[in-house]
């Protein structure tokens, strides 16, 4: 074996322990950047309000929509079916719930991440080497950092989809993880007709039937609770914060600090939202429509949906868009796999995601210290002023949600090219067999076959 050789295969051996070490440091790097402030890093105000939401089932006064919690007086906004859930928060004493947010948070992000590269393929400990690698990377991002600061549910909804979805078609109860995280949050709902528009009415039927075995035990155990949220308070934007500031990364969110109109024409919100989430759910029914079984095409058409379903979304907050962890295993795994001209930009992409939302330390207004930050929160806001951005301002304020339309576009331009390619190709060149050399003799013949086009 040549020299070079054996040196990338020893290289190729070490990159598990590598990997391994590399999250250690990560979260090693993060917990010591934390205990030094952690009222910041950790403020968790809205595991706060779970706690308290729990507490208010518990107590049965029906406060569970009235009471606000904290200095910053939040409100509960969750389905009934999440406060359900969060009951047996209330009996955890308040330290030790804080670790468990911080602790299951980080353990999530990489079990997420260990479940995406197993969808593309990557088994054993390459997949474990993998996920490592990648959780120790996408903790410095501010979706994931959002999340831990806020002590936010977001990466055990992805988690219980992705579970949910890579399990082998015809699994039994294969799509209930989907109609579960529903019912707990609105915005995971966009992946039920996805899963009808790809064919998987069993999974889709399941996910209905799920959301609506969670809507009948709400409504029976919380009906008024229930009867007022579903009446029209799970609409109301006013109860969830500043919805004009850049953490709103949603194309309403654009729309206001574009018009500087608080909020936004309804009319022209609704038809940009129906655009993009038509157009989204088409492009992913597209890309899902693959053979059966083919977990990679799955995990594609997964991460275009939750992207329409994060640009649709009345409120988008940067901890929602913790689908940027099976995103960037998409397109790490494409830069791996392919050859030829869609390598380097698969790369790029993937750079260009992780710097997009990469969490460097700053300065953010409403904080009192230095944290990791986002990209987004580097342009003047709060007392009105992010009703004032023009410029480059009002692109670095917008950029997950122009990135996340530029995607779209590229991914569809993408298709269609591809689709008119083989369209042009002659029917002679078209075959579902791979070609057999020239010559190559049929057994018990000394008469080479000809070969197949």
């Amino acid at each position: 074996m040549p020299e070079t050789s054996r040196r990338t295969q020893r290289f190729l051996g070490r990159l598990p322990a590598l990997a391994m070490a590399s999250i250690v440091a990560s979260v090693a790097a993060y917990l010591a950047l934390a205990l030094t402030r952690p009222a910041t890093m950790w403020w968790l105000g809205d595991l706060r309000v779970y706690q308290a939401g729990g507490r208010a089932i518990l107590d049965g006064r029906g406060r569970l929509y009235t009471m606000s919690v904290g200095m910053a007086h939040l409100p509960f906004t969750y389905t009934p079916c999440a406060a359900l859930l969060f009951t047996p928060l209330a009996w955890l004493p308040w330290g030790v719930l804080r670790w468990v947010s911080v602790g299951g948070n980080l353990a999530l992000l990489t079990l997420g991440a260990y479940l995406a590269w197993g969808m593309v393929g990557l088994r054993g400990a390459g997949r474990r080497a993998a996920a490592a690698g990648s959780a120790a990377v996408l903790l410095w991002t501010e979706p994931v950092q959002e999340t831990l600061r806020f002590g936010q549910i977001n990466l055990f909804l992805l988690t219980l989809i992705l579970a949910d979805l890579s399990r082998p078609p015809g699994a039994r109860l294969r799509g209930c993880g989907v109609g579960l995280a529903a019912g707990l949050k609105l915005t995971p709902a966009i992946l039920i007709p996805y899963l009808f528009l790809t064919g998987r009415v069993r999974e889709g039927r399941n996910a209905v039937l799920a959301l609506a075995g969670g809507l009948f035990v709400a409504f029976a155990v919380l009906p008024r609770e229930s009867v007022r949220y579903w009446g029209g308070l799970f609409y109301d934007d006013t109860r969830v914060g500043p919805v004009q500031v850049p953490g709103n990364q949603s194309l309403r969110g654009i729309l206001i600090r574009l018009t500087h109109q608080m909020p936004p024409s309804n009319a022209v919100w609704l038809l940009c939202a129906g655009a993009v989430g038509v157009g989204g759910l088409a492009l992913a029914a597209v890309i899902g429509r693959g053979r059966s079984g083919d977990s990679r095409r799955e995990l594609a058409g997964l991460c275009v949906t939750g992207l329409t379903g994060l640009l649709v979304s009345p409120i988008s907050w940067t901890h929602h868009w913790v689908w940027i962890v099976p995103g960037s295993v998409l397109l790490v795994d494409a830069a791996r796999r392919r050859t030829g001209p869609i390598r380097v930009p698969a790369a790029l992409a993937a750079f260009a995601l992780v710097a997009l939302t990469a969490a460097v330390p700053g300065r953010r207004v409403e904080l009192p210290v230095p944290v990791p930050t986002g990209l987004i929160w580097q342009v003047p806001y709060r007392e009105g002023r992010e009703l004032r951005l023009a410029g480059w301002d009002l692109v670095v304020a917008d950029a997950y949600t122009l990135a996340g339309l530029a995607a779209l576009i590229t991914i569809a331009v993408g298709l269609a090219a591809t689709r008119r390619k083989w369209a042009s190709r002659p029917p002679e060149a078209v075959t579902l067999d791979p070609p057999e050399p020239v010559g190559r003799r049929a057994p018990g013949s000394s008469t080479p076959t000809p070969a197949r086009v």
